[in-house]
């Protein structure tokens, strides 16, 4: 077998994790492997503070041998050379004297530097670098190399882009099918759902995870309310507020608000200039909390706005078959700015699906 083959079944180790349980930190996936060439050690990073893959993997090869001085590790990412919620995995190797690291990608973190500290210290380090490891840890690249959560961007429209005609009403553009995708896959992998107080209002949408045969799951949700509209008397019956055990409304907004808020709203003070949000601030503070993956759910005026701040990093489209010809439809994409074709945005199309007559775009956004 070779490195890639080996780092592949390192891979697929690295799948058994659930993204939410080991965020803000990346899928890692191990092996140690004897001068035999045969896998006498697995192991993969399953929550977010406890042992990485690598110890896993080391701790499981010792059941067989005490002895790891002529045994290849090999890991999916470059391994942590710094302290933080556990010690370096880098110590752990050279603590067992293992001879040989093979690396499947390289850590965007620049506080990690594992594959330099382990060469420095005589180790054999090789790097075999694999597309689908780089692809399943877009999420935390993004988070590390752009610092703010990925944005993906989700719409229901028209063959002709309209999302809702011009009194608003959107329900239903997309069928039953793809609505439920929405619900097991997107909002099930984000860890909040990004919309504006004017969209909660008109739709009056709970905004949480609703699927087949069991009780819905309660979401974050940030809303774009500069006026606090959604704390008002009248808006108190909204969907939104529902029970919440372990998730919170966030409002974004520059106002104050003097009076007491249930544990489970927060208001998030951000600069608004010209009536456009600084949404390079809130970023920073959403990945504080680890909120890393953001599900976009919005009207036209703020997916223009994440598009034009370069924030939006993959879009899905769910086509239905239907037309609206009307001038005054709501648009996927509401901006008043001159584009000529030289300038606009460049999309990657990387998945297509079909669910009965709708038809879902992924596109990864080439800025």
């Amino acid at each position: 077998m070779t490195s890639a083959d080996y780092l592949h079944i390192a891979f697929l180790l690295a799948k058994r994790a659930n993204s939410k349980d080991i965020r803000p930190n990346p899928f890692v996936g191990a092996i140690v492997v004897d001068a035999n060439g045969e896998i006498i050690g697995e192991g993969y990073h399953i929550k977010a503070g406890e042992a990485h893959a690598e110890v896993n993997a080391i701790n499981d090869a010792k059941f067989k041998t005490s002895d790891l001085s002529n045994c290849t590790l090999f890991v999916t990412l470059e391994p942590c050379s710094h302290t933080g919620k556990t010690p370096p995995c880098t110590h752990f190797i050279l603590e067992h004297k293992i001879p040989k690291v093979v690396i499947g990608a390289m850590d965007p973190n620049p506080l990690v530097s594992g594959a330099e500290l382990l060469t420095e210290a005589g180790v054999n380090v090789e790097i075999c670098i694999l597309p689908e490891i780089l692809a399943l840890n877009s999420l935390f690249n993004t988070n590390q190399l752009n610092k703010r959560p990925k944005y993906i961007l989700k719409a229901a429209t028209t063959i002709n882009g309209k999302i809702g005609d011009r009194l608003g009403n959107s329900k239903w553009i997309s069928n039953v099918k793809s609505r439920n995708y929405v619900h097991q896959v997107l909002r099930t992998n984000a860890d909040a759902i990004l919309t504006t107080a004017k969209t909660v209002i008109k739709d009056n949408a709970t905004m949480n995870i609703r699927l087949a045969e069991s009780e819905p799951k309660e979401l974050n949700l940030i809303i774009i309310d500069k006026q606090l509209d959604i704390l008002k008397e009248e808006n108190k019956g909204l969907g939104i507020f529902y029970p919440r055990k372990e998730t919170k409304i966030y409002l974004i907004t520059d106002k104050t608000y003097e009076h007491a808020l249930p544990e489970n709203i927060e208001i998030i003070n951000i600069n608004i200039n010209g009536g456009e949000c600084d949404l390079i601030q809130l970023n920073e503070i959403l990945l504080k909390k680890n909120i890393c993956e953001v599900l976009v759910e919005a009207g036209g005026k703020l997916n223009a706005s994440l598009l034009k701040d370069k924030l939006v990093d993959e879009l899905l489209v769910f086509l239905g078959p239907s037309l609206l010809i009307d001038n005054n439809a709501l648009n996927l994409f509401n901006a008043s700015d001159i584009q000529t074709i030289e300038d606009s945005v460049q999309l990657s199309l990387i998945e297509t699906q079909t669910f009965d007559n709708d038809i879902m775009l992924k596109y990864k956004l080439l800025y």
